[in-house]
């Protein structure tokens, strides 16, 4: 009897440990995994894989500037059914690289904001660069994109901020 009563009371202390903490190197790491995973299977137009590492709700936000002005969308529905049709309709991996880098990436338990530039260099040696912010949600132990940023420039201008206003 004893023993049972000490093993029901050591299962229930173990019960009780809170998660353990994931320290800031760990977190932004598995930020940049999101950043990097979704961009890769929107390249290989893998809609299941690319879904994976978005939120799914109404709050869904996306917004792409680009020199043919911006699109914006709001809502899983609007945003991800378009692209599910877009890559039936278009099965071609883009065979363009990127890179992304000057990471800055805030976090706490559940939400996370990162901004880090992006370059394209197609197989002919075409670059493009934009720049981009990505606001993440934890949803059960893992990171979702609940929003996306893309502002595009021209790739001869290494001096652009964004946030200047003219």
């Amino acid at each position: 009897m004893k023993n049972y009563v000490f093993g029901l009371y050591a299962l229930f202390l173990f019960s009780c440990q809170q998660e353990k903490a994931v320290s800031p190197e760990t977190a932004q790491e598995e930020i940049k995994d999101v950043v990097t995973g979704e961009t890769l299977a929107y390249m290989e137009k893998n809609y299941g894989e690319w879904a994976s590492y978005w939120d799914h709700s109404g709050d869904v936000l996306r917004l792409d500037v680009t020199n043919n002005g911006f699109q914006q969308t709001r809502g899983w529905a609007k945003s991800g059914g378009n692209l599910e049709l877009f890559f039936k309709e278009n099965p071609e991996p883009i065979t363009s690289t990127f890179v992304n880098s000057n990471y800055l990436i805030f976090h706490d338990t559940n939400l996370a904001w990162a901004a880090f530039d992006q370059i394209w260099t197609t197989k002919t040696g075409e670059t493009s660069k934009a720049k981009a912010t990505i606001t993440l949600v934890r949803k059960t132990n893992s990171w979702k994109i609940i929003s996306y940023t893309a502002i595009q420039y021209g790739s001869e201008d290494d001096t652009i901020d964004t946030l200047v206003r003219e």
